[in-house]
């Protein structure tokens, strides 16, 4: 149950497993696909974590699969192997974002494992960020266009987070070095994120996806990804949409977390660099002798007035190109500097000290 919008998640965190008789191109399962009944075995969990501001539960457990394909790669093989996983999941105090830590080993090839997340709502889209902008795509299940080469699968690229709401309330999924996720049409609908995925060739043309080859019939024994992997994601619980609930300050905070260190006792003020609306992202920061460049970013889909809060206090603000070709000197009242930016404006400021 989530305080803040008084929805409530079950069946969070389904792993799936399917066979993938595909390439580095396309995911394409076997004509026969199958998955082990009851595929968690041997599960234990144990409270880790029970401090004031954080509390963490670990489980282990053995995740059953099928061991590769047949020889003719039409179904998936009769043997079972176990893949060890080690799950821990924490809770920070008074922040609606449950952190997941998963480490596998994986031990077969010729698969594909997913994580699935049930959700309380229906959806008729997914936004998900992109470099400089959040790109909305329809939930919608796979189709064939006449005469194209392959199937469109509906699963689509992330940089770090995908969201999925009804306008009231909403899920995003925030990762760390994991890209590919679908949205799964359905009662309930549901939002997978890929965990990993094991082939064996740059490109196949036997594929059920697509016609013929994308690329060269090249055998990729190391993309069977083999061994131990620790994968790191996040559940942000909102109210609203992606842009209403903050989703992409509370991505950027919870994959860039501050650093506790030790430095020389600092005697003036602290410099500082405070943005708002929340919508305005820091996306760049380049020293420079006299200063420095800092680029943002309007992440939202209407124009908004930026401020950008300073200190120590610069003594000149201007607005510059990519390139670094001067646009026009900004206008400064004690070290703040407004501009108005277009719906996925960039800006970039060169402050001199």
């Amino acid at each position: 149950m989530v305080r803040q919008t008084g929805l409530q998640y079950t069946g969070l965190h389904r792993l799936v497993d399917e066979g993938d008789a595909g390439d580095e191109y396309n995911f394409s399962p076997p004509a026969l696909d199958s998955q082990v009944p009851d595929p968690v075995r041997n599960f234990n969990g144990t409270v880790v974590e029970t401090g004031p501001l954080r509390a963490s539960l670990e489980a282990r457990f053995d995740l059953v699969v099928y061991e590769g394909l047949r020889p003719d790669r039409q179904a998936r093989s009769d043997r079972e192997t176990v893949l060890p996983v080690r799950l821990r999941l924490s809770l920070e105090a008074d922040i609606p974002r449950l952190d997941l830590e998963l480490e596998i080993i994986n031990r077969t090839p010729d698969h594909r494992v997913r994580a699935h997340f049930p959700l309380p709502f229906q959806v008729v889209e997914s936004a998900a960020d992109t470099p400089f902008h959040v790109t909305r795509r329809p939930v919608i299940g796979p189709r064939r266009d006449p005469g194209a080469a392959e199937i469109e699968l509906p699963t689509y690229p992330m940089w770090s987070f995908v969201d999925v709401s009804d306008g009231r309330a909403g899920l995003a999924l925030i990762a760390d070095g994991l890209h590919e996720y679908e949205v799964l049409p359905g009662n309930p609908p549901e939002l997978a994120l890929t965990l990993l995925r094991a082939v064996g060739w740059l490109s196949r043309e036997d594929l059920t996806t697509r016609t013929g080859h994308a690329g060269p019939g090249m055998a990729t024994p190391g993309a069977q990804v083999l061994g131990g992997h620790r994968l790191r994601y996040s559940l942000f619980f909102h109210q609203g949409d992606w842009e209403a609930g903050g989703v992409w300050r509370m991505a950027e905070s919870t994959l860039t977390p501050l650093v506790v260190g030790h430095g020389p006792a600092i005697t003036t003020a602290a410099p500082r660099i405070e943005l708002a609306p929340d919508v305005i992202q820091m996306t760049a920061l380049l020293p420079r002798p006299d200063g420095y460049e800092l680029r943002i970013l309007n992440a939202s889909d209407g124009p908004r007035e930026a401020s950008v809060h300073i200190e120590p206090r610069p003594s000149e603000v201007t607005s510059v190109t990519l390139a670094g070709d001067l646009r026009e000197s900004l206008a400064l009242a004690h070290g703040m500097v407004r501009l108005s930016l277009p719906a996925w404006g960039i800006a970039t400021l060169r402050v001199r000290i």
